[in-house]
């Protein structure tokens, strides 16, 4: 008889903690309702050069466009990504200025200048700029850049 005192109890118990939760989940939704900020072309542009510099290709793989990735053969995949881009020979990237030229919504144009630190201890200072896109159909929407770099541009 008392086991089944103490059995009644806990089923109770848990009961009153799965119910607690519940209604607790309902008032105070965390992360489910909270809005996902896109970064902006200029934040896109920071975290490719950054990214690049802290060899998180996976992060730098994201910034560009799903179809840069199709119609680029060293963008096909993350794997040959980062290969190409450590064939590069750079060690770090020091991010001199970004500033973003023009924005319309859907396209945006973002000057940069940098400097490669290399492998072999020399740094090359470039200056450029990149077109991005907003893309609302690729794996990740939101800006991405286009034509990161080789000959082919991600006209879609």
């Amino acid at each position: 008889m008392m086991a089944n005192k103490r059995l009644a109890i806990t089923i109770v118990f848990i009961i009153i903690l799965i119910i607690g939760f519940l209604i607790y989940s309902r008032i105070n939704p965390k992360e489910a309702n909270e809005k996902y900020e896109r970064p902006s072309s200029l934040d896109v542009v920071e975290q490719y050069f950054s990214s690049w510099s802290n060899k998180n290709y996976p992060n730098m793989y994201a910034t560009i466009s799903d179809g840069f990735k199709k119609i680029e053969p060293t963008a096909k995949n993350l794997a040959t990504f980062e290969e190409y881009t450590k064939s590069q020979k750079i060690d770090s990237i020091n991010m001199l200025s970004i500033k973003e030229k023009s924005n319309d919504g859907n396209t945006a144009i973002v000057d940069y200048s940098i400097e490669f630190v290399l492998s072999s201890g020399g740094i090359n200072k470039f200056d450029g700029s990149f077109s991005l896109k907003y893309k609302q159909g690729d794996v990740i929407p939101g800006w991405k850049l286009i034509h990161p770099y080789g000959d082919n541009i991600d006209l879609s």
